[in-house]
């Protein structure tokens, strides 16, 4: 494959974490593909990374698709952290009284306000042990791990907080995806859990050169149109500065704008003149 975009958009652990956490999410959405059915599936999912027989483009398509089904569709913000570039993963089996959950999840009211370390949720499971509670938590649990098809051997994905200065003060691994697998590990009795682990491998405390989608970059151009026929030159200066912004801080942001931006009904002529005058064309 002709390498088009940086380096770290083909790293094949990142590919593995989005190929897998569309897999886990798909099982929700499509409950009656049938065993067989979901291993033809699953090969097509990693092969839409090179695209072509899929009339794909390799690697663009791919890294949209993640961002827009995980984010658009699921409101879960992933692509950002699985594809920046100051961001490290690897595979660790992860010991679950080290992680952090971060949603609040049915039948722990009790406990409080989410984000909690699960060594809070052990500690508070213990006191109430053989407890009606406890019943009405495991019984949720088999509900919400059996009504689809099998998808908890995809592992969780983490992040490094043992700081604690990214996300929330405790000290531990911030679930970013799979909140139930680990109250299901802890409520099974389980030490570790496998997991994808990311971490800065800098200073940082925030991800950044990752994916930008190109539907956002043709929103704003979108945007553009609208506010230039609307006349409000004060939200078109806006829609600029901030596309200029994403020129500035993303490398793919300036690849999709002069390779895919700036096309059908998103052409706006002014928008790109004054962008092109910033010397941005990659």
């Amino acid at each position: 494959m002709l390498r088009k975009y940086p380096k770290h958009f083909y790293e094949p652990i990142r590919i593995e974490i989005a190929a897998n956490q569309i897999r886990h999410d798909l099982r929700k959405l499509l409950p009656d593909i049938k065993a067989d059915q979901w291993k033809i599936i699953d090969t097509d999912i990693e092969d839409w990374f090179e695209g072509e027989d899929y009339e794909l483009e390799p690697v663009h398509d791919f890294w949209n698709f993640f961002g827009g089904f995980s984010g658009g569709l699921k409101l879960k913000s992933l692509l950002s952290w699985v594809t920046a570039e100051n961001v490290i993963w690897e595979k660790a089996d992860i010991n679950v009284r080290d992680i952090i959950v971060s949603w609040d999840y049915p039948g722990l009211e009790f406990i409080g306000k989410a984000p909690y370390q699960a060594s809070l949720i052990i500690k508070e499971l213990q006191k109430i042990k053989q407890s009606k509670r406890e019943e009405l938590l495991k019984k949720d649990s088999d509900f919400r791990s059996k009504r689809y098809p099998a998808r908890d051997q995809y592992p969780i994905i983490l992040f490094d907080n043992m700081n604690g200065q990214v996300f929330c003060k405790h000290q531990g691994f911030y679930i970013l995806e799979g909140n139930r697998r680990t109250i299901r590990a802890i409520l099974t009795n389980k030490e570790k859990i496998k997991a994808y682990l990311g971490k800065f491998k800098d200073d940082s405390n925030w991800p950044r050169n990752y994916w930008i989608r190109t539907d956002l970059l043709r929103e704003l151009i979108f945007l553009a149109n609208y506010y230039e026929i609307e006349r409000d030159e004060k939200a078109f200066k806006t829609i600029r500065n901030f596309y200029l912004l994403l020129l500035r801080d993303f490398d793919i942001a300036r690849i999709a704008t002069f390779d895919k931006s700036f096309k059908y009904f998103e052409k706006n002529d002014r928008l790109e003149k004054e962008i092109l005058e910033e010397d941005f064309k990659y």
